[in-house]
């Protein structure tokens, strides 16, 4: 009977050590202003659909990750969209810290988005 209990222990306490502690983390910063961290920025693993949002010192943290190949997706409103492909290794942590830079809106698109909501609200008038 004691066998039988010595070795599940050993079971358990070897698939417990097993268990995925791989990780990536980092720090998502403003490129333009001195690093300030962006605060609520969206950081998402395509490959799982794991999503995650920065902290108030922009930090961020995906825990238990598979070893494998993953591409990371960072986006917050008003700056250009980033993607970074990381290999995870098993028993390891990636850390990686990123600036994202303001997006920028040519006049262009700026007089079409205006003409856009103009010619909305004058069919808008005109139809009531």
């Amino acid at each position: 009977m004691k066998n039988i209990i010595l070795t599940i222990a050993i079971f358990i306490s070897v698939y417990s050590f097993s268990q995925s502690n791989n990780s990536i983390s980092g720090k998502l910063t403003d490129t333009e202003s001195n690093s300030v961290p962006l605060v609520f920025a969206n950081v998402i693993i395509k490959e799982t659909g794991a999503k995650t949002t920065t902290n108030e010192k922009g930090l961020y943290k995906f825990e238990n990750l598979k070893e494998g190949s993953y591409t990371l997706t960072y986006n917050f409103t008003g700056y250009e969209t980033k993607e970074i492909n990381i290999e995870v290794v098993s028993g390891t942590s990636k850390h990686i810290n990123l600036a994202l830079q303001a997006s920028t809106l040519s006049l262009d698109d700026l007089m079409l988005v205006m003409a856009s909501v103009d010619n909305k609200t004058t069919t808008t008038k005109t139809s009531n």
